[in-house]
């Protein structure tokens, strides 16, 4: 009996692995929450010129809060201007966090609390006031690219 073996050359594992997607190829979802006009203005401006999607709320808005915080993606929580009570804030991040939408944090100048919230709440970027004021549009632009 005559046996033939061909040997087949292995396929390249790059050629195949799945093509990576980026987490940013598509629009994100971004969520607003401040009371100050101007913030969200700079917020979402931002937001929309790097190509994404943007709502802004206040923090007191609760209406349908469940449903609405399921689709985003990115959530930018100005504890300065939060236009609610902590526990609003709470309830917010509660369920952003659920869905696992990345959080962008602005607290006021050296107030450790803010900054043990925002540690606490799992924020993926804290920004104290003074530093966010100046260099809110240039860092937003980074973490929405």
């Amino acid at each position: 009996m005559i046996m033939t073996v061909t040997k087949k050359k292995p396929q390249s594992a790059v050629a195949a692995a799945p093509t990576l997607v980026s987490f940013l190829s598509e629009p994100l979802d971004w969520l607003v929450l401040s009371a100050d006009q101007s913030t969200r203005d700079l917020v979402l401006g931002v937001v929309h010129r790097n190509g994404h999607n943007g709502h802004a709320e206040s923090a007191r808005s609760l209406p349908a809060i469940a449903v609405a915080a399921s689709r985003y993606r990115c959530t930018f929580i100005d504890l300065v201007h939060p236009g609610g009570r902590m526990d609003d804030l709470d309830r917010w991040t509660a369920l952003l966090r659920l869905h696992r939408s990345r959080l962008v944090v602005r607290g006021g100048d050296d107030d450790l609390d803010d900054e043990r919230w925002a540690r606490d709440a799992g924020a993926a970027v804290y920004l104290p006031g003074a530093l966010a004021e100046d260099r809110l549009g240039g860092i937003l632009d980074k973490v929405s690219r």
